[in-house]
């Protein structure tokens, strides 16, 4: 068998890009391969009609990336530019709707104005701590603070975003690492007096409109705003009494160039986390509630007609079945407040409200975590540890009576002999 005298091909450099004829045939193509500043392998195609003249687009090309991308200009990257890069890149696709409205919001609020203007390569940890103690102390444009919370969403936010920058390259080292975080204190849990909540409760009945309803249902399920809102008839089952809430309504950028509102409203397939996730029970007066209100939905469409014109099977929605404006409603609840002489609560307090009732009816703390949603149990301990006192005395209760089976004793638990004397009860 003859030898194989045909040359071969020479093996292509690395970054040196490959000739081919076009689908058409009527152009030489061009084709190389590269990494960008993020560290993202990407290919381009030049397509010419002869080979010089594909090479010489190839190099003018390769100049103007040169220099884009030079240390130069690389060091001149800002905390502004490179929140927009990495949000488009990194956020935008990649996690839920509800973390990208929150993360851009955060951006545009707080992280471009105070910091967009510093180099990226050029922040210190210092600033980074004079910018959280700063956050701490700035105004939530209600005559208040930024809620603690509110806070550690900014510094997580900046976080991520400094660790994907060191991660592709931009940075050497997080200066998030050795920044200082203000410890902020804590808000104490808002809730209504035990006699502001017979006095609302009873209020609202008396006015009975769809929206005193949704009051009711706030206090006596303690549902999220968003969970609430998005809640729909086929989630409730008169038949075994329960409420699934697997959704909630969610305010989404709108794409639409031409509408006068920045946002839409949509129901979201998913809950804050995957615990939010439940089923709960009906008592018998939410199932109550529930039947009202979709007698006087039922009127409401008999009365409009075809002007019921945006049905989404809600079952607290305007008068046109659409979404309640979040906005709105809060107004109405301050509203009904102030006229049962009750003082300005949030809504969240609502939901506050019916987890501490929960507790003093010496519910369990598992199961109230699980009838909220919370994530963890940690998260209700943390969020309920001002009536968890009443439960601590249960406990302490038990122990005693503990002491007394010991010594079969009820007068005496610890016989006198084992007590210290009266002198040493101050030590």
């Amino acid at each position: 068998m003859a030898k194989d005298t045909t040359p071969k091909r020479p093996k292509r450099k690395n970054g040196e890009g490959c000739f081919q004829p076009s689908t058409c045939g009527k152009y030489i193509e061009y084709r190389i391969t590269y990494y960008n500043e993020l560290g993202e392998r990407k290919s381009k195609t030049f397509s010419r009609k002869t080979k010089e003249e594909c090479l010489q687009a190839y190099k003018e090309w390769k100049a103007e990336q040169e220099g884009r991308y030079s240390d130069d200009i690389s060091e001149n990257m800002t905390i502004a530019q490179w929140a927009n890069c990495w949000f488009d890149n990194y956020v935008v696709g990649h996690v839920k709707i509800t973390t990208i409205n929150d993360d851009r919001s955060i951006l545009d609020k707080h992280i471009i104005p105070d910091l967009g203007h510093i180099l990226l390569k050029k922040l210190k940890p210092h600033r980074l701590t004079v910018f959280y103690n700063a956050c701490v102390k700035k105004s939530n444009g209600r005559g208040g603070t930024l809620d603690p919370k509110t806070v550690k969403n900014i510094r997580a936010v900046l976080n991520r975003m400094l660790v994907k920058a060191r991660k592709v390259g931009i940075i050497e080292k997080n200066p998030n690492d050795d920044a200082e975080y203000p410890k902020a204190t804590k808000k104490e849990t808002q809730i209504l007096s035990p006699e502001d909540y017979d006095k609302l409760i009873k209020y609202c009945c008396e006015q009975g409109t769809q929206w005193d309803m949704l009051i009711i249902f706030f206090l006596c399920v303690g549902s999220r705003l968003g969970e609430t809102l998005g809640l729909q008839w086929s989630k409730i089952n008169f038949v075994k009494h329960t409420i699934r809430i697997d959704q909630q309504m969610q305010a989404v950028p709108n794409n639409d160039k031409n509408s006068k509102y920045k946002y839409t409203k949509k129901i979201i397939d998913s809950t804050k986390t995957k615990t939010s996730n439940r089923t709960i029970p009906m008592c018998l007066e939410v199932e109550q509630i529930l039947r009202h209100v979709r007698k006087l939905q039922a009127e409401n469409k008999m009365k409009l007609g075809q002007k019921y014109c945006r049905d989404l099977d809600l079952i607290f929605a305007r008068e046109d079945g659409y979404f309640i404006c979040d906005t709105t409603f809060r107004a109405f609840v301050n509203k009904r407040l102030a006229e049962a002489g009750i003082e300005h609560h949030k809504i969240h307090s609502f939901r506050h409200t019916c987890a501490t009732t929960l507790f003093e009816e010496k519910a369990d703390i598992k199961k109230v975590s699980k009838w909220l949603g919370h994530s963890c149990i940690g998260i209700t301990l943390d969020t309920y540890t001002h009536v968890l006192p009443h439960h601590l005395e249960e406990l302490a209760e038990l122990q005693s009576n503990r002491f007394k089976r010991i010594f079969n004793s009820n007068e005496k638990d610890i016989p006198d002999e084992m007590l210290p004397e009266q002198d040493d009860w101050g030590a």
